[in-house]
């Protein structure tokens, strides 16, 4: 390239007026105060360094007592829920009258190839398994628990609910099953409906059944016994509210099946694989714990990253000790955090694990720019007056980041999920007191180690006495000098160098950014109309589980997620209103949403009763179809009471509530199953939940125990709007402060809007869905992707440059801000990224998806940051601040003119010139000006 000519320097711009003028002296006298206050703090803590680290410590361990108010939350229902929707109103109003649930036990048989599990001998084996299953007992909070303990019934006293399987047809009796020369021909002969007049038809409990001609089933590959165990909840430790007879007695039986599973397929050819709600909630928690091992490897990664980040080849020079320290304070202000929440009542739940990673990504950082600003102050002697300089201009830079963080933090806050919310108070609360640990605890070991410097004692191992045998010395004006690109290393080369040569320097670099940049918002904004809600409690069970397979053999032979629900009537005039139960029947057997022959009707049922019953056929009022209203509570009573047989009326026990005179009822509901479309994605969920209740309405309320869940999917969209708008305002307007230009402002938060836009875009195609866990995410991409714009944009703003100039004025600066923080905001992302990099190996679904939404925070936080910013400001850049000092007089290395370093000679045969590439100091006047 040719030798341009001595750049002329531009002469200063003419005094502003008017609302630039206003903003610009409004944010210098922000700034200056900022400046000022951590000039103050700053001078306290150097000239009392053990102080301040022994008042860290001590206030540690004050919030580390906050262990003991510590509370969990641990109940998927009431971490992923809206608290305030109809759903949880409604769940309020059903276990207030007919309590929880109970517990389904499936025990499923898998048949191997060729194996039919409809012949005598499989049947047979269905039985032993059952009579294992009813002879178990375990050793539970040191109580004999049996099946006779933990099954569920009717009412006290009751005997135990009699499962369902294909082992109706003889009762759960072997002795009537060996006694049956053709169990095939009793299947076929024998009607389900007299053994089962309601709940799901026989191929419910037959896996891929086969039939011949006449529409006879002779074989089946699968089969299923369903059991109900009790569901008394309490609270349990670590657990939740749960009941804990059943749910160890269930961890336990499905343990002792997995164990003996390949003996049983050896011997008869039947694999046995039982499904219970305790496995499932075991599973999903430990492969959580099982993660801990990674949170582990990111602080040592964070570690080894940090010592490398500030070390030096020269051991008195080196600060790797430092970055050791930094990573310890974000443990401490992670540990601060989880026990000041506790202290004021916010319960732990399983997202807020995350949060180790999460400070540990972004807390290293402000230790990164206060070294930096260190370094900038190399011509000062005195390290306390060094370190007091260096602390008091990076401060802005520092809160500017960490007030963005918090404030994205307090926009999720205001989320109506509670899992969403409590972790923004603990990020909220743990980004705080890392700031200010890192400006006291961190600040004070630095100025310690420079003392240790200043006795040329070597990093790390501080006792060793090192000699000065370097030509590189602090304060030296060859430490002046590190600008030069053989000084500047590597990452500093390739970013603040070759970058923006190669997308500043020509149209065709421009034009490749702009082109990118568009194709990825067109994919972010294609992806954002294919992006999904969903939320299933199974993300949580890792690949490896051996629970896989009971999953597997469930989906694959009985009915995958069909949806038990309910359809519920409060205290009606049920003599008088029985149409009005009748018709919730015929409304939900027409309804889209529900399984076909899946209703189940308390009143069809006693209904059909009474007239079969001769002796009741004077209570059957013919014209009016219905039961006669004076009789209907004395019928109801022998119906409820009296009918025998292995499935009778009885069985409607748990559908009625009388009230406590027990002469009338106060509740009652109407069974059905909802179809699994409805479970497969948020909006088929909404859809169903909204269809059965609008064609209810009026009549009865249709609940299911996901419903609190899908709440939670009618207001994730406009709950993402809420705090995206509130913190993207917050980030505008406190950024415009800062920068003091609102044309600037309104460009770095469209870098933010792209990263958004892109990030959630790009979900899908990473298989990633938009539920609780992930939205979180979405709150904090706000706060993260600032730190990659608003320092290329301050940078962009300190100096200014003719547009005569080749390549434009604007370019210039771009390329001199790429130059001046270029390498710092991607080191920042390098520092992230690593901190989350071990959650690419984890099992936990929780930690697998955020490293995977991360990843796209930083990658796209990095792209629009670092190279689309730059591009639109060498277009669009706003001028530059009043005051700002000519490029030409600036200290920098010109990556659009290799040839011509700027100032660099000037700047090594000065002494003691305090050289400020990106603080700013205020005139009288009041305006910015470039301080040199």
């Amino acid at each position: 390239m040719e030798d341009s000519a001595p750049p002329v320097s531009t002469p200063p711009s003419k005094p502003a007026t008017g609302a630039k003028a206003t903003i610009e002296r409004f944010s210098a006298a922000v700034h200056r105060y900022t400046e000022l206050f951590f000039e103050k703090l700053t001078t306290i803590v150097v000239y009392h360094p053990a102080v301040t680290i022994g008042l860290v410590f001590l206030f540690v361990v004050i919030m580390a007592q906050g262990v003991w108010f510590y509370k969990e939350e641990l109940s998927p229902d009431k971490q992923f829920s809206p608290r305030s929707s109809q759903a949880v109103k409604d769940e309020d109003w059903v276990l207030d009258r007919f309590g929880y649930e109970n517990r389904p036990v499936q025990t499923m048989f898998e048949a191997k190839e060729g194996v039919n599990m409809l012949t005598k001998e499989s049947l047979l084996f269905m039985m032993e398994m059952h009579e294992w299953l009813l002879s178990q007992w375990k050793i539970i909070d040191g109580k004999n628990v049996t099946y006779e303990v933990v099954c569920a019934r009717y009412t006290k006293g009751d005997d135990c609910k009699i499962p369902v399987s294909v082992l109706t047809f003889w009762g759960h009796n072997r002795t009537r099953l060996e006694a049956d020369a053709d169990p095939l021909a009793t299947i076929n002969t024998v009607s389900w409906r007299s053994l089962e007049p309601s709940g799901p038809p026989l191929d419910f409990y037959l896996g891929k059944p086969e039939y011949n001609a006449a529409g006879d089933v002779v074989s089946a590959r699968a089969t299923l016994i369903s059991y109900n165990f009790k569901n008394e909840k309490v609270e349990i430790s670590g657990v939740g509210e749960d009941d804990p007879q059943s749910r160890y007695f269930e961890i336990q039986i499905a343990d002792d099946s997995e164990h003996r599973r390949k003996a049983d397929e050896a011997a008869h050819g039947v694999g046995v694989y039982i499904r219970t709600t305790g496995q499932e909630d075991v599973e999903g928690s430990d492969s959580v714990s099982s993660d801990i091992g990674n949170l582990v490897m990111g602080y040592i990664l964070m570690l080894i990253y940090a010592s490398f980040i500030l070390s030096r080849s020269r051991p008195k020079y080196s600060h790797s000790l430092l970055g050791i320290v930094s990573v310890i304070s974000v443990g401490l202000s992670t540990f601060s955090a989880y026990g000041f929440c506790w202290y004021i009542g916010i319960k732990f739940n399983t997202v807020v694990q995350v949060l180790i990673l999460v400070l540990l990504g972004v807390g290293v950082d402000d230790t990164f720019v206060i070294m930096d600003s260190w370094w900038d102050c190399a011509h000062i002697e005195s390290m306390r007056e060094r370190m007091i300089a260096a602390v008091k201009h990076a401060g802005p830079a520092v809160t500017i980041t960490s007030v963005t963080d918090l404030i994205a933090f307090l926009a999720g806050s205001s989320s109506s999920l509670p899992a969403l919310q409590d972790f923004c108070y603990y990020a909220s609360v743990g980004i705080a007191f890392d700031f200010m640990f890192q400006v006291t605890f961190v600040v004070a070991v630095a100025y310690l180690d420079t003392v240790r410097q200043q006795q040329s004692r070597a990093d790390v191992l501080c006792c060793i006495k090192v000699g000065d045998h370097t030509g590189v010395c602090l304060g030296s004006d060859e430490e002046k000098a590190r600008w030069t690109e053989a000084e500047r290393g590597l990452q500093n080369r390739v970013v603040g160098t070759y970058l923006p040569r190669l997308i500043l320097g020509s149209n065709i670099g421009k034009a490749v950014v702009l082109v990118v940049s568009a194709v990825f918002l067109a994919l972010g904004i294609y992806g954002c109309t294919q992006l999904e809600m969903n939320y299933n409690n199974e993300w949580f069970i890792p690949s490896g589980s051996p629970f896989r397979d009971v999953m597997r053999v469930r989906d694959t032979y009985f009915g995958g997620n069909e949806l038990p629900a309910n359809a519920y009537f409060g205290a009606i005039d049920y003599p008088n209103e029985q149409g009005e139960v009748l018709r919730a029947s015929e409304i939900l057997r027409t309804n889209y949403w529900v399984v076909e022959n899946s209703t189940s009707s308390w009143m069809e049922d006693f209904q059909q009763w009474v007239q079969g019953h001769p002796v009741y056929g004077v209570s059957w009022d013919a014209s009016k179809q219905q039961i006669v209203p004076a009789q209907f509570y004395s019928l109801l009573k022998v119906f409820a009471s009296t009918a025998t047989g292995p499935r009778g009326a009885w069985q409607h026990i748990d559908n009625i509530r009388w009230n406590d005179a027990g002469d009338e009822l106060k509740a009652s509901r109407v069974g059905f199953r909802i179809i699994s479309k409805s479970l497969t994605d948020g909006q088929g969920a909404i859809d169903a939940m909204d269809s059965l209740r609008g064609a209810l309405e009026g009549v009865a309320f249709p609940w299911a125990f996901p419903f609190v869940f899908w709440e939670s999917y009618k207001v994730m969209v406009s709950g993402i709007t809420r705090n995206v708008a509130i913190s993207g305002s917050a980030v505008f307007v406190l950024v415009t402060i800062m920068i003091a230009n609102i044309q600037l402002g309104l460009l770095v938060t469209v870098a933010i809007a792209c990263v958004d836009v892109c990030m959630m875009g790009f979900m899908p195609f990473i298989g990633v869905q938009l539920n609780g866990v992930s939205l979180i995410c979405v709150v904090m991409a706000v706060g993260l992707s600032v730190d990659y714009s608003v320092h290329i944009a301050g940078a962009f703003l300190t100096v200014r440059c003719d547009d005569n100039e080749e390549h434009g004025g604007r370019a210039q600066r771009a390329a001199y801000a790429l130059w001046k923080m270029g390498p710092a905001v991607v080191n920042g992302g390098t520092s992230t990224f690593i901190a989350i990099l071990p959650a690419a190996m984890a099992v936990s679904y929780v930690f697998k998806v955020f490293f995977r939404m991360f990843f796209l925070i930083i990658f796209f936080g990095q792209w629009f940051g670092v190279f689309f910013l730059p591009v639109v400001l060498s277009f669009i850049g706003p001028d530059a601040y009043i005051g700002a000092q000519d490029l030409d007089d600036v200290p920098h290395e010109n990556p659009l003119h290799p040839d011509h370093d700027y100032a660099i000679p000037e700047l090594q045969s000065k002494n003691k010139v305090e050289v400020q590439i990106n603080e700013l100091a205020v005139t009288s006047e009041g305006a910015r000006v470039m301080r040199i």
